[in-house]
């Protein structure tokens, strides 16, 4: 299962789940499900996530 840094990375831009909800076009929800580790995002939703965050998809995902 993999690991988002997303809460790590919306601090390094000081944006909100809300803010990246917005700005990806992803639900709050599910960005919620992603930080718990309640779902798995599809690579094309950590490829949106990461450009949005201006971080590397490989960063962003730590696979455990």
């Amino acid at each position: 299962m993999a690991f988002l840094k997303i809460k790590e990375a919306c601090a390094a831009k000081n944006i909100t789940l809300k803010d990246l909800s917005k700005l990806s076009g992803i639900s709050e929800r599910s960005l919620e499900w992603y930080v718990k580790q309640q779902r798995e995002p599809s690579l094309s939703r950590v490829e949106k996530l990461a450009k949005v965050l201006e971080v590397s998809p490989a960063w962003l995902v730590l696979w455990e």
